[in-house]
């Protein structure tokens, strides 16, 4: 491929709640990373025909009496000043809300919203959830205009949850470049949040995995004040091993669509623990057996468990981590030492992981990709998720004659965005230096470029297995579908 020219040359030239038990989350500590950066990811899982969006919010310098205002009612005034930021919204006419999933401030703080979780009979009955609470829907927009770091993210939430009550069980990801946070909204007012250890990683199905915290410990954990008093006084406080556990005490049976993406999450990174499937608890953090690539973090996200007792291609039951569902992924890179902006990197997949590609954007953007702003719910071709999606629904139709190919173009010209992301990253740190305001429109523009080709590389892989398919006239492929720009 003449990927690695075209992207060096271009760096050259410039020096209502539908969302519920539908998500996979990750974080990674900085230890334990190949590159030492901080990755906080999900999977949105929402549907498999579900457009998306990927935009900047810009800055706003002085504003009063600005209220965010949610569709159920739940209102919250917004700072006179707020930074921007990127997010992921559903177009309009899905008609639900914002639902910004995931985005950078120019502060260099990183939120991934949410991982949904259910909250158990108990917890339904002493702390109710909240009619017109804050939802999953509304959090990345009131959070990410005003947070410093990733702990005053936390707190600011936490802050919310407990004035204004939330509508759902939720877990959430922060990141700066110094830190990451996990974060379970536990109930209508009670939450808890950890920082995440250097060493530790952990994959989130749609359940609450948090066991025992030392709330002494402020400098590590955070919560609301009555996070144990509330079970403890009502009578519902689990205990594990002798300790209190969170998880069991608030959430709801681990069901098996959660229970399998927990143990494939864990054995994906960590097969030498062995595991077992039916253990009565999983643990929230782990150690990998090897420190976790990048590209890695990539295939967990297109993982359908291949090769084990429960492959999602051969169990049509299983709940892969992969599923085909998935309206977008994301992977939320945060570098020590580099400049606020530069430090933030997202590698953005449109529509479902496993037949896409990841795009890099740095969080000092000030615009995206035109295909990334187009509203409505049905197909268009000018569309950057139906370019994506649409080739990912002919590679589905049979994953080993046509899905091959297309899978093999994308690992290939994935690694090659990784692979001078370093140089890239080095030339982007000069410029920034030198000139922030050069770099800010050189990152725009870089990757305007990027999504641009990708787009124009998916169209054409499009055309071509269109074209096969239909000559197909419904018989079986006599080989493997090869893209023509294979070399490209």
């Amino acid at each position: 491929m003449r990927l690695t020219i075209k992207l060096m040359s271009i760096i050259g030239i410039m020096s209502i709640s539908t969302n519920v038990w539908a998500c996979t989350g990750f974080v990674a500590g900085k230890d334990i990373t190949a590159d030492g950066s901080i990755m906080i990811g999900r999977t949105e899982d929402i549907g498999s025909a579900y457009n998306k969006n990927y935009i900047v919010v810009p800055a706003v310098g002085y504003q009063e009496n600005v209220y965010f205002e949610d569709l159920n009612g739940f209102k919250y005034p917004m700072p006179t000043s707020t930074y921007k930021y990127t997010m992921l919204p559903d177009v309009e006419e899905h008609g639900d809300g914002v639902y910004a999933s995931a985005g950078i401030n120019e502060m260099g703080v990183a939120m991934t919203a949410t991982v949904s979780a259910a909250i158990n009979d108990d917890v339904k009955m002493y702390d109710p959830l909240v009619k017109e609470g804050l939802r999953e829907a509304a959090i990345p927009s009131v959070i990410l205009p005003q947070a410093k770091t990733a702990k005053e993210g936390v707190e600011l939430l936490g802050a919310i949850v407990e004035e204004y009550g939330s509508k759902e069980g939720n877990i959430i990801l922060f990141a700066d470049q110094n830190e990451a946070w996990y974060m379970e909204i536990l109930s209508g007012h009670q939450w808890v949040a950890v920082k995440v250890p250097d060493d530790k990683y952990a994959v989130i199905p749609n359940a609450f995995m948090l066991g025992y915290v030392d709330l002494e410990d402020t400098e590590n954990v955070l919560s609301s004040p009555d996070v144990i008093n509330l079970p403890k006084q009502n009578g519902f406080l689990k205990e594990y091993e002798g300790q209190f556990h969170l998880a069991l005490t608030y959430g709801d049976e681990l069901q098996h669509y959660n229970r399998s993406r927990a143990w494939g999450g864990q054995h994906f990174f960590s097969p030498s623990q062995e595991i077992a499937y039916d253990v009565e608890v999983f643990d929230l953090f782990m150690t990998p057996d090897d420190k976790i690539e990048l590209q890695e973090v990539m295939d967990l996200q297109r993982y359908r468990y291949e090769g084990t007792d429960i492959d999602a291609n051969k169990n049509k039951e299983v709940r892969a981590i992969g599923t085909e569902r998935q309206a977008e992924c994301h992977i939320i890179q945060m570098r020590e030492d580099y400049p606020k902006g530069i430090d933030g990197l997202m590698w953005l997949a449109m529509g479902n992981a496993e037949h896409s590609v990841y795009l890099p954007t740095y969080g000092i953007i000030q615009d995206t990709h035109e295909a990334y702003k187009v509203p409505g719910t049905e197909y268009n071709q000018d569309a950057a998720y139906w370019s994506f999606r649409g080739l990912s629904a002919l590679a589905e139709i049979d994953r080993e004659n046509y899905g091959a190919g297309v899978r093999d173009f994308w690992k290939e010209y994935e690694h090659q965005l990784i692979q001078i992301q370093k140089e890239t990253d080095e030339h982007f740190i000069e410029l920034y230096n030198q000139n922030p305001q050069e770099a800010k429109e050189t990152a725009t523009d870089l990757g305007i470029l990027i999504a641009g080709d990708a787009i124009n590389q998916a169209d054409d892989m499009y055309a071509q297995l269109m074209t096969l398919i239909s000559k197909q006239a419904g018989s079986t492929p006599s080989k493997q579908f090869v893209p023509d720009n294979y070399n490209d």
